[in-house]
C-alpha cells in the first residue's frame, strides 16, 4: 500500500463520517430518527436501497459466483423485478396506511400482540444472522487486501459506523449509503476496466466461453429422465425466478432493513417508485461484478499465480492485495470499505428501531418520554452493532458466503412472509394460529437444510423458503380471522 492509497481511504473515512453526522444533525424524536420525518426525497431512498442490497454481498461474494461458475446468478434479478412490483403493489400502501414506524406494528393492528412480538423476534434474529454474513464478507476482503487481523478490521468498520448511525439514524444511513454506493460501483468498473486492458477483448471472450463462464440463462432441463434432479437445480431458470421472487418478497416485504428507509418517503407512491426503480438498477450492478469474477477467472488462467486461494470468494481480494497498480489499489480498497459500512449501517438501524418500537415500547406501555425513546435508541444502535460484529467474527468459517446468506435467512424468512402475505391477502389468521404456522414453517426450512448437510435428502435449497413460506400461510390460514380495518 502506497501513500496515496492511504490518502484516498483516509478521504473516504473523513467524507462518510461527515455527511453522515450532518445529515442526521438535526434528530428531535424517534419518528426523525426512525423514518427520516417521512420527509427523505425518494431518490436517495432509491439509492440507499441499491447501495445496502448490492453491498458486500455484490462486491465481494458474486465476483466469487463468476469466479467459480458462470452468469446465471442474474437470473434470481428476474424474479426480484417481478417481487418488488408485487411488494409495492400489496404491501407498501398497507403499511403507510397503518402509520408504521417498524412494518411489524401492521401486525398487531391485524392480527394481535403475538403475532407482532413474535415476527420481530424473528427479524432480529434474521437480521443479526444476515448481516453478521454481510461484515465478515467484507472484513475478510479487506484482511486479505492489507493482510491485518479480521478482528481488526471488524472493530473499525464498527467504530466509524456507529460514530454517525448513532448520531443520525435513518437520514445518516441513507445519504452515506448513496455515496458508498457510488464509490464501490465506480470501483467495480475501474477494475472491469483494468483487466480487461490487461487481457484484451477477444482473449477474454474466447476464453471465458469455452470455459461456460459466460451462460446467463439455462432453460435447458438438467434431467429429463430424473424430475428430482430438475426441479432441484438452483440454477435451472424457472427455480431460479422462483427463488429470486420469493426471497426478494420476503427481504423486501418483511424485513425492516429494507422497508426502513421505503417508509422515510413523504407517501407510499414515492415509496413505491423508489423500490420499483431500485430492481432494474440492481440487475446491472449484479452483472458487472460477476463480469469482474469472470475477467479474474481468464486472467489467472492467462496469468497463473501459484498463491491464489483455492476459496473462490477470496479471489477478488487477492487480485486487488497483488495485481492493482498504486492508486487504483486505494480506490478498490475504498470500495470494499463502503460496502461493509453500508451493511451495518442499515442492519444496526433496523435492528435498534424494531427493538424500540417493537418490544421495548409496547412492554414499557409508553412510560418512557420522547427524548429518552431517542437515546434508548441510540443504545440500541450501538449494542446490535457490538453483536453483529460478534456474529460475523463466529462465522467467519461457514463456507460459500453467498450462498451462506441466503440460507441462513430461508428459516426466518419463511414465517415472516407468509404470516404477512396471511395478512395483506386473505382475511384469515389470528395470534394463536399464526405462532404456530410461523414456528412450523421455519422448522421445515431447518429440518431440510439439517437433512441436506448431513447427505441425506438431496433437494435444492432454493426450495427451502418456497416450502417454508407455503407452510407457514397454508397452517395460518386453518385460524378464523377477525376483520380489521387498517
Amino acid at each position: 500500500m502506497s501513500l496515496i492509497d492511504y490518502a484516498i481511504i483516509f478521504g473516504y473515512f473523513i467524507l462518510i463520517v461527515g455527511v453522515g453526522v450532518y445529515a442526521g444533525r438535526r434528530e428531535r424524536n424517534i419518528e426523525d430518527f426512525l423514518v427520516g420525518g417521512r420527509s427523505v426525497p425518494w431518490p436517495a431512498v432509491l439509492g440507499s436501497i441499491v447501495a445496502t442490497e448490492v453491498s458486500a454481498a455484490t462486491f465481494l461474494a458474486v465476483p466469487g459466483v463468476g469466479f467459480a461458475e458462470n452468469l446465471n446468478y442474474l437470473q434470481f434479478g428476474v424474479g426480484s423485478v417481478l417481487a418488488r412490483i408485487f411488494i409495492a403493489i400489496f404491501f407498501l400502501g398497507a403499511f403507510y396506511q397503518a402509520q408504521c414506524f417498524s412494518i411489524y406494528e401492521y401486525l398487531r393492528q391485524r392480527f394481535g400482540e403475538c403475532s407482532h412480538y413474535t415476527a420481530s423476534v424473528y427479524f432480529l434474529i434474521t437480521r443479526l444472522l444476515a448481516s453478521g454474513v454481510r461484515l465478515m464478507i467484507a472484513a475478510t476482503g479487506v484482511s486479505v487486501i492489507m493482510d491485518i487481523s479480521l478482528w481488526i478490521c471488524l472493530l473499525v468498520f464498527a467504530v466509524l459506523t456507529i460514530i454517525y448511525t448513532a448520531t443520525g439514524g435513518i437520514k445518516a444511513v441513507i445519504w452515506t449509503d448513496c455515496i458508498q454506493g457510488l464509490v464501490f460501483i465506480s470501483a467495480g468498473i475501474a477494475v472491469l476496466w483494468f483487466v480487461l486492458q490487461q487481457l484484451g477483448w477477444d482473449l477474454f471472450v474466447s476464453t471465458a466461453s469455452e470455459a461456460g463462464r459466460l451462460e446467463v440463462f439455462r432453460f435447458q432441463v438438467p434431467d429429463s429422465e430424473n424430475i428430482w434432479t430438475t426441479i432441484s437445480d438452483p440454477q435451472w431458470f424457472w427455480i431460479a425466478v422462483l427463488f429470486g421472487f420469493v426471497s426478494s418478497a420476503a427481504a423486501f416485504g418483511c424485513d425492516q432493513d429494507s422497508t426502513q428507509r421505503m417508509l422515510s418517503c413523504k407517501d407510499a407512491r414515492r415509496s413505491r417508485l423508489s423500490l420499483v426503480c431500485s430492481g432494474f438498477i440492481s440487475i446491472p450492478i449484479a452483472c458487472l461484478f460477476l463480469m469482474v469474477g469472470v475477467a479474474l477467472y481468464v486472467y489467472f488462467q492467462v496469468q497463473p499465480n501459484e498463491q491464489l486461494p483455492e476459496e473462490a470468494d477470496k479471489a477478488f481480494p487477492f487480485f486487488i492485495a497483488n495485481e492493482l497498480p498504486v492508486g487504483m489499489k486505494g480506490l478498490l480498497l475504498t470500495g470494499v470499505l463502503a460496502a461493509a459500512m453500508s451493511s451495518l449501517d442499515s442492519a444496526m438501524a433496523a435492528l435498534g428501531s424494531s427493538a424500540l418500537v417493537d418490544l421495548i415500547r409496547p412492554l414499557s406501555r409508553n412510560r418512557i418520554s420522547a427524548r429518552g425513546l431517542l437515546w434508548f435508541s441510540r443504545g440500541l444502535t450501538i449494542l446490535f452493532a457490538v453483536l453483529i460484529v460478534a456474529i460475523a467474527w463466529k462465522l467467519q468459517d461457514g463456507g460459500r458466503f453467498l450462498w451462506l446468506a441466503f440460507q441462513i435467512t430461508s428459516i426466518t424468512y419463511s414465517g415472516l412472509l407468509g404470516v404477512f402475505l396471511l395478512g395483506l391477502l386473505t382475511r384469515r389468521g389470528n395470534d394463536r394460529w399464526n405462532l404456530l404456522a410461523m414456528i412450523a414453517g421455519s422448522v421445515v426450512v431447518a429440518g431440510l437444510l439439517f437433512l441436506n448437510s448431513r447427505g441425506y435428502s438431496n433437494i435444492g435449497w432454493t426450495w427451502f423458503l418456497f416450502l417454508g413460506t407455503s407452510m407457514t400461510f397454508l397452517i395460518g390460514c386453518l385460524g378464523r380471522g377477525r376483520s380489521l380495518e387498517i
